[in-house]
């Protein structure tokens, strides 16, 4: 009897050793940034029992990083079959459903998690985004409270609540936010770049400006794939009175992304100001095929078109940006616009 018992024992510490190195592996890769190797490792990790939240959540990261959600969904909805009140399964279920943009039904899921572990700071990080997928801004910030209440050395958390309180006009709370973020991740580029934003609104020039170049130097320090500090920096020189220093970054920025409609649409906006006419035209005209529903880029693709010649597509034009532009204010702005084939050519 003793020696069976010494047996399920030794065969129980096998597989608890070897179920933590699929952790140790899958943190080592994740790290690292490989992606696809850490989900399989993590899966293993999390399905074992022996792994922690901090394991779940880092798979959840995995697949906003590669995208694959359809999989990761049915990978977790068979697993939850096996495992129904595992909470780091209701927590991918539910991210994987927000990131799907089912928000609802992330929600429900959501909700099942939160009966089981209402102390768990991730629960209450997703309730908030998708409370600001809803346009629920107030609820989010209380969401966000609790789950840095939870988890205060977090500095996504702080950065997210940072801004939340930016979209509210909370300059001075996003500024506050922003810095508990650094205090713990002293080089995160997106703070910095919200810290700009803030001080842009505060018309605090000197400091927009440093925060924005810091941004921008931390992201090609880490070659991060970011062009949106470069456009809105972009943006703030040319409304400074300083194209110049605009058209290198938004050159910059489409290196990045040649498919962003916000970068086509500034840089379209910069070279009709520099009466750059016809290149201005290529550029708008990519912004609007890119984000058909987009009325500010319609009605500077029309004048602009009125300008070069073509009088009767810039009526056409400006017919589709009246359309766009009433739905627009009919839905608040969360209007679902459907793309007009016969803009593009």
């Amino acid at each position: 009897m003793r020696i069976a018992i010494c047996t399920i024992l030794l065969t129980a510490a096998t597989a608890s050793a070897q179920q933590s190195v699929s952790c140790r592996t899958g943190t080592a890769q994740f790290q690292r940034g490989d992606f696809q190797a850490a989900q399989n490792s993590l899966w293993d990790c999390v399905l074992s029992g022996f792994g922690t939240s901090t394991d779940a959540y880092n798979l959840s990261l995995t697949y906003r990083e590669l995208k694959n959600y359809d999989s990761g969904l049915a990978r977790t909805n068979s697993a939850l079959q096996q495992l129904p009140d595992n909470i780091d399964l209701l927590f991918l279920g539910a991210f994987l459903r927000y990131r799907r943009a089912e928000n609802k039904d992330s929600m429900l899921v959501l909700s099942r998690a939160y009966k089981i572990g209402p102390k768990d700071w991730r629960i209450h990080q997703l309730f908030a985004l998708n409370y600001i997928s809803f346009n629920m801004l107030e609820a989010a910030k209380l969401s966000l409270r609790q789950a840095i209440a939870f988890n205060p050395k977090n500095a996504e958390l702080h950065y997210q609540l940072a801004r939340v309180y930016f979209t509210l006009g909370s300059y001075v709370d996003s500024i506050e936010a922003s810095k508990e973020a650094l205090a713990i991740f002293p080089e995160y580029p997106e703070v910095y770049h919200n810290l700009a934003l803030c001080y842009e609104g505060n018309g605090n020039v000197d400091l927009a400006v440093g925060n924005f170049e810091k941004a921008i130097a931390l992201n090609r320090k880490y070659k991060r794939k970011d062009e949106w500090p470069l456009i809105d920096y972009a943006n703030y020189q040319r409304m400074r009175g300083l194209p110049d220093a605009s058209l290198p970054l938004l050159e910059e920025a489409l290196a990045i992304n040649s498919r962003s409609p916000k970068a086509n649409f500034e840089l379209g906006v910069l070279l009709r100001d520099l009466k750059r006419n016809q290149e201005a035209k290529k550029y708008l005209e990519l912004a609007v095929s890119l984000d058909p529903c987009n009325a500010r880029a319609l009605f500077e693709l029309a004048i602009l078109t009125r300008l070069v010649g073509d009088a009767e597509r810039s009526v056409a034009l400006l017919h589709r940006f009246k359309e766009v532009d009433a739905q627009a204010k009919k839905e608040n702005g969360a209007g679902r616009c459907q793309p007009a084939e016969s803009l593009s050519r």
